[in-house]
């Protein structure tokens, strides 16, 4: 009888713990949850400033990609079978810096005012979007996205106070892309707004998207 009561006491006590673990007390579990988001770690080693911009003034790069490729560290790829987008980051440049180191270097066939933070660059076979990150404060992203991964996944109005719909139609080798890019958007709400370092895309509208091999997504995928 004595084994029994000391069992059924000894069972009581543990019962008695583990409701208290969840139901009482300061659960630093669920507070760490909640207040977890998501996050790169450590952004990608490069060299100082002063090394950035001899390396690119010296450079005997012929395109740009080549130039981009030399001079940034790579922070994710966005990809799918109709384009290509490699996002590249400096810390140690500002917006200004890298687009007067870049067009010094390769002059680009057209080259937009500074609006919103933002500034995009046309090449041959590639547009340039530069912009400051407002998830990683100081970080500038440099996107090297193909003709093809604009003409299919981007909205015309990201580029809105960059460019003429003319200017961004004739980069594209097109008469109508701009309209027809923009009814597409507006109907199916599901079209790629620039790259955001924590963002998604294809939750409607005009929106951020985030990519990588390693860290999977897409076009028409989600986070």
């Amino acid at each position: 009888m004595l084994k029994d009561y000391a069992g059924i006491i000894v069972v009581g006590i543990i019962a008695f713990f583990l409701l208290f673990n969840v139901f009482g007390g300061n659960d630093q579990r669920g507070m760490s949850g909640s207040y977890t988001e998501d996050t790169y770690g450590e952004l990608p080693s490069e060299p100082d400033r002063s090394e950035i911009l001899s390396g690119i003034e010296n450079s005997e790069a012929n395109d740009i990609e080549s130039l981009i490729q030399d001079h940034f560290p790579l922070l994710d790829t966005v990809r799918s079978d109709q384009g290509i987008s490699r996002i590249y980051m400096t810390k140690e440049l500002s917006l200004t810096e890298v687009s007067d180191s870049l067009t010094s270097v390769i002059p680009p066939e057209e080259i937009s005012e500074k609006q919103e933070n933002k500034q995009a660059l046309i090449y041959p076979d590639h547009f340039v979007i530069l912009q400051e990150s407002t998830e990683e404060p100081g970080v500038i992203t440099i996107e090297l996205a193909s003709d093809d991964f604009v003409r299919n996944h981007y909205s015309p109005g990201f580029f809105s106070g960059l460019f003429l719909g003319s200017i961004l139609n004739r980069s594209l080798g097109s008469n109508d892309w701009y309209d027809r890019r923009r009814a597409n958007c507006q109907q199916t709400g599901n079209c790629y707004g620039g790259y955001g370092m924590y963002g998604n895309y294809n939750s409607g509208g005009t929106t951020s998207m985030r990519g990588s091999s390693n860290r999977g997504g897409g076009p028409g995928t989600g986070k």
